[in-house]
């Protein structure tokens, strides 16, 4: 039951950053233009630029899909806990 409280605080607290916290979008969507301008702006003999914007954008990406994910198992985790506490 501890483990589904600490997935619900950490849902919680994932969830806030991802639809509260307007300076956390703020920086996700600033960034993600800079990393996207820093791709398109290259030129051909630029590869090693554009595979770090690229690696920039998926590493952003995969932040964003893991506190989405927290959010969800934390969702989960908050049902599951009051089916517990209901038997």
């Amino acid at each position: 039951m501890e483990n589904k409280r600490k997935a619900v605080d950490r849902g919680r607290k994932a969830a806030a950053l991802l639809t509260l916290d307007s300076v956390v979008m703020e920086a996700f969507q600033e960034l993600e233009e800079r990393y996207t301008t820093q791709w398109k702006s290259s030129k051909v003999d630029e590869s090693d630029k554009r595979e770090k914007a690229y690696m920039a954008l998926v590493a952003l990406d995969d932040l964003k899909t893991q506190l989405q994910t927290y959010a969800d198992r934390g969702k989960y985790a908050e049902r599951q806990l009051q089916k517990d506490l209901l038997q």
